[in-house]
Formats: C-alpha cells, structure tokens, sequence
C-alpha cells in the first residue's frame, strides 16, 4: 500500500485532532455531570452553645453567616432557660433570668410555678427560641433546647421549696447543690418545660444538663474548685427523700449522724487538726463508711433519682415527637473524679440517649484538674502528696498528662480527648451518638493555658479520631475570641468538608 500523499496526511492530522477535542469535550461534560450528581460527604454536627444575649439581636443573618463560614456551625444550642446571670450575656444590673421562649401554661399543670415565675423579662416580649429557630432554619442551622440545671438559688418564694434541703434541715443556696429531683413541682415544671419546647417550636431537639453529683461527695468537695466547699450542706433530706429513703429501708437518722461525721473529718482536714489521723486520711475516710454504709446508700438513691429523671425526660419528648434527639451535657468532674465516673456510667444512659456530649474541655482542664487534686488531698487523699496523687489519678484514669507542678499551665492534650471520646463510644455502643464538648475559652485562672485556634483545630480532629460523630463548641459564644473559634473550620477542612 502506498504512502498517503502530503494532502492526505494533513486531511488526516486535522480530523484526528477534531476527534481528541470532541472526546476531550465529552469527557469534560461526563466529569462535571458525574461530579455534581456525586452524592457529597455528610457534614458532622458541628454545634454551638449560643447566650440569649446573642440571639436576641433582631437580625441575625450576619452572626450565622459568620458562624457558618468561620466554624463550620450547622447546629444551635441556645441556653434558653437560665436564671444565673453569667450564662445569659446580659447585664446584672437588675437581672432576674427564666425562660426566653413563652411558657404555654397548659403544660405546667403539674408544678406549682406560675407564668411570672418562670418567664424571663429582661429582653421584653422577645421569644428567643421562636426568633433564633426563624432565622437558623433557612440556613440548614438545627436548633436545640439547651437546659442546665440552676444550681444557684433563685429569687422569689415560689421556688425555695423545690431545692433540696441539707441534712441540717436548711435549704441549699449553691452549687454544687439545687433543685430536688424527688420534688414532684420540680419534676412537674421540667417535664412541663421539655414538652412545651417540643409541642410548641420547630426544634431539632433538647440536650439537658446536671453538673451535680450526690451529697457525699459533695461534702467532700470532690470536684473541682471544691476546696471551700461547704460539707455541711450535704443532700438532700427534704420530705420527698426522706420517704423515699424509708421506702428503701434506709435508716435516715443514720444517714445524718453519718453526714455529721464527715462534716467533722473534711473540715479537720482543711486545718490539719490534728495533724493526721492516727490511721491515715483513707483509712479514717473507708472506717466512716463501714460505720455508716447509710452514706454510699444516701448516695446511690441520688444518682438513682438523677437516672429516673433523664429517663422521664426521654419518655417525655419521645412521647411527644419521636424522631427528635435527646441527649445529655455530662459535668465536667467525669475527667477528674473517680468517685463521679463511677456514678456517671454511659452504658446506664445509653438506654435513654439519642446522643452524649461529654464535657471534654481540655485546655481548661489542667487546672481544673489540679483543683481536683488540691480538694480532695486535703480529706480522701491527704495521705500523699499532691504531685504524687495526681499520677495515681492519671493511672486511674488512663491519662498521659503533664506533672502537677506544670498542668494547669500545659492544659490537657488531645490525646485526652481521643482517649475519653473513645471510652463514652466504647461504653454506650453505635446506637448513642457522641459528641464532646470543645473548650473554646472558657475561662481560666492566671497562668493556667491559654487557648489558641491550633489548640481547638487539634482537640477537634482528636475527637474525629476518637469516632466523635459531631462536636459541640462551648461554653458559650460571647466567650469566645473569632480567632480561636476559627480553630473549629480549619478542622473541618483538614478533614475533607471545608
């Protein structure tokens, strides 16, 4: 066959390079129909702890704009109810709190508050709920009802009998004491609370919290910043308790001899006098609770209350629309104390959780735990010292942190994080989402860590690490630096959705 002549191989050079282009173009519009028919990778939940100070400003297109595109912020947990100032945003000159959404009276049948006992005032007629879900929605921002339980005692008599009573007879005024949950008018308000926010908004769910712990470790001071707690004030010996602890067999009369005996040890403790125990702290501590075993089951009937009443308040929102998450804020005293994990078990709550959010502030929590430390060295652990002790906790706890003289001012690491969003997964299983708590700011004491948005932006892709579904930024936004919030996109984009 003869050679083409040059006519017919530049004929044949143009329709093969007509050919390349009408396939290239083919190719290009396959690509980009394949790509945008792709389905995308699912965004984790990335949530916020929102103050109502925030959220009442009457336009909020630009704070959710900027929390969408400097943190990657697709859920809200507005504080919705509060009586404690600091966690509203708002000034204390004249502050009183409550509720920031309406309370619809019909669900509150059960308790013996009234609409102005419960209904904030500060921001006028503003419902803050109804405003923030108007404006979230249209963005594809979720809103959930944040709900921490008020430990700090609140103004007016209709609420004083619904806290709890110490085993002196008085009312509690402060943390970590508040609200009794053998009281049915607080049991009647909560429940009433939950349901009116389902039935009556357009939330995506409820999240509850109780940084409380039972009155024996309470009268030890076993949490942080306990070192001046008060041990008499230990809970709760009001009627409902009372009967309920007959019920059980619990000799209540024990029980309070028991709570004086401690009483008596603690404060010993704090002022060295006597010296020392003729036996040692622990020693004198374990022969107190084989002399009283009323005190761990005074203790055991408390979590058991806390435990019913989380149930409750499942049942309650399920009841009313089931496809809605509840889940639990768990007090950050879980990282610290032995005493609170025990009682605190994830596996427990599983059975009524649609997700966790452990408190995991790691850059706060090197200080928190020195405070731990410094707390109950002076009662439980006052046989050894403190830089000793504190190894003896990371033992306990799995921890691989830094020595006491240097904690508070390293924070915690995020292998902590990994470490304890692991063990929340372990323990519940598959069917409990798990999303921890991410410090961003929260406040800390003079040379104690300091947070950076490398800090957040790590402690995030830790959890992710962990098998964390979702994060939850706390405490709460009008405590954080933009810089640092922004730790929480430069995460999302490392990990693939930014």
């Amino acid at each position: 066959m003869s050679a083409p002549s040059p006519e017919r191989r530049e004929l044949l050079k143009n329709a093969a390079a007509l050919g390349v282009a009408a396939a290239l173009s083919r190719t290009t519009k396959l690509t980009a129909a394949t790509a945008a028919s792709a389905p995308t990778k699912p965004a984790p939940t990335i949530g916020i702890q929102m103050n109502v100070g925030a959220l009442a400003a009457p336009d909020l297109r630009p704070l959710l704009d900027d929390l969408q595109t400097r943190a990657g912020v697709n859920a809200l947990f507005p504080f919705i109810y509060s009586n404690v100032n600091r966690w509203t945003g708002l000034p204390a000159a004249g502050f009183v709190g409550g509720n920031y959404a309406i309370p619809h009276m019909q669900y509150y049948k059960d308790t013996s508050l009234t609409y102005a006992d419960m209904r904030a005032t500060e921001l006028g007629d503003l419902d803050v709920l109804e405003h923030t879900i108007a404006a979230a929605r249209p963005r594809g921002i979720k809103t959930f009802a944040w709900i921490l339980e008020n430990n700090e005692s609140i103004a007016g008599a209709a609420w004083a009998p619904l806290y709890e009573m110490d085993f002196h007879g008085r009312r509690t005024s402060h943390h970590p004491s508040g609200p009794c949950n053998n009281n049915p008018a607080y049991i009647g308000y909560l429940l009433g609370l939950v349901e009116d926010y389902c039935r009556s908004y357009d939330i995506d769910g409820v999240m509850w919290s109780s940084e409380r712990q039972g009155g024996l470790f309470n009268a030890l001071g076993a949490y942080h910043n306990g070192q001046s707690s008060d041990p008499s004030q230990a809970t709760c010996f009001c009627e409902f308790c009372v009967k309920k602890a007959k019920a059980k067999g619990i000799d209540v009369e024990r029980a309070r001899q028991g709570f004086g005996e401690i009483e008596k040890f603690v404060l010993a403790g704090r002022v060295r006098n006597p010296v020392r125990p003729r036996d040692g702290y622990f020693v004198e501590f374990f022969r107190l609770l084989l002399n009283y075993p009323e005190l761990l089951a005074w203790e055991k009937m408390w979590i058991d209350s806390r435990g019913e009443l989380m149930a409750a308040i499942y049942q309650k929102v399920k009841s009313v629309k089931p496809s809605l998450q509840v889940g639990w804020h768990v007090w950050h005293a879980l990282s610290f104390s032995p005493f609170h994990r025990a009682e605190l078990d994830y596996a427990a709550m599983a059975k009524y959780s649609d997700y966790i959010k452990p408190v995991l502030y790691a850059n706060c929590a090197g200080d928190r735990m020195k405070s731990f430390t410094d707390s109950v060295g002076t009662n439980v652990f006052g046989d050894v010292p403190r830089p000793e002790m504190l190894d003896v906790f990371y033992d306990m706890m799995d921890y691989k942190e830094a020595p006491y003289d240097r904690v508070s001012a390293a924070g915690f690491s995020s292998d902590y994080m990994k470490r304890e969003t692991r063990r929340c997964l372990d323990d519940t299983g598959p069917a409990v989402q798990v999303w921890p708590g991410i410090d961003v700011d929260v406040p800390v004491p003079p040379g104690a860590s300091k947070r950076t948005p490398e800090g957040v932006k790590n402690d995030i892709l830790a959890a992710f690490q962990g098998g964390a579904t979702g994060v939850v930024l706390s405490r709460l936004y009008y405590e954080m630096d933009p810089v640092n919030l922004a730790g929480s996109g430069a995460a999302l984009k490392e990990l693939g959705y930014g």
